[in-house]
C-alpha cells in the first residue's frame, strides 16, 4: 500500500464573499439612484425661452423739436396762431422807409399853354413843302390833332429860295412876343409827334 495521505477539508470563503456582495449591491443602488436623478433632471420640461423681437432693438427716441404748425392746424384755429415776433438786436440796421409812390398819369405831361399875340418876332415852324398849294392842307392836318392849342394861332407861310436845293414853302404858327412862349408851343407840338422848331422872322 502506498503512503497514506491525509485529506484536508476544503477552504470555505463564503464568509468573506458576503460583505463584498453587499458592497456591490449598495454601489449599484447608489449608481441607479444617481442615474435616475440625472435622468429626471434633464428629461423634465424645459424652461420657456423668451424669443427676441425680429426688429431692431428699441432706441430711446430723441426729444421732438418744436415745429411750425402746418396749414391744417392753422385752418383749425382760424388762422389765429400767434408766432413770436423777431427780437431786435443792437446790430440790426434800422429798416429803410420807402417814400410813398408818386402817382403818375399815363398821359404825357403837357407844357404850360403858350400865349399868342397878333404880331411878334417869333414863330414856330411846323413843316417845309415844295408846293405852295399844299400849305393849307398841311396846316389843316396838323391843327386838327390839337384844335384847342391851334385855335389862337395864325398860319404863316414863308417862301424860301435855297438856290440849288430849290424853293420851299415853310408853314409856321405865330405869333409870339418872346421865345419862351414859342418854345412852350413847340414842346406841346412835339408831344403830339410833330416836328417843331422856333425861328425868328
Amino acid at each position: 500500500m502506498g503512503r497514506p495521505y491525509h485529506v484536508h477539508p476544503g477552504y470555505d470563503d463564503s464568509h468573506q464573499h458576503a460583505p463584498r456582495m453587499a458592497l456591490y449591491v449598495l454601489m449599484l443602488v447608489v449608481a441607479v439612484a444617481f442615474g435616475g436623478f440625472v435622468w429626471q433632471l434633464y428629461s423634465g420640461p424645459s424652461a420657456p425661452l423668451i424669443s427676441a423681437p425680429s426688429g431692431a432693438y428699441r432706441v430711446e427716441p430723441a426729444p421732438e423739436l418744436a415745429t411750425a404748425p402746418d396749414e391744417a392746424e392753422i385752418n383749425a384755429f382760424g388762422g389765429n396762431i400767434e408766432t413770436p415776433a423777431p427780437v431786435a438786436t443792437a446790430d440790426s440796421a434800422p429798416a429803410e422807409i420807402a417814400p410813398p409812390p408818386v402817382e403818375t398819369s399815363g398821359a404825357p405831361r403837357l407844357a404850360p399853354a403858350p400865349v399868342f399875340a397878333a404880331s411878334g418876332p417869333f414863330v414856330a415852324q411846323l413843316v417845309a413843302l415844295r408846293a405852295e398849294n399844299g400849305a393849307q392842307a398841311a396846316w389843316a392836318r396838323i391843327s386838327s390833332r390839337a384844335p384847342g392849342l391851334f385855335a389862337p394861332a395864325h398860319m404863316d407861310v414863308e417862301r424860301a429860295d435855297l438856290g440849288a436845293q430849290g424853293v420851299f414853302y415853310r408853314v409856321r404858327a405865330g405869333y409870339f412876343t418872346d421865345r419862351a412862349n414859342a418854345v412852350r408851343f413847340c414842346e406841346r407840338v412835339r408831344q403830339m409827334g410833330q416836328d417843331c422848331i422856333v425861328v425868328q422872322r
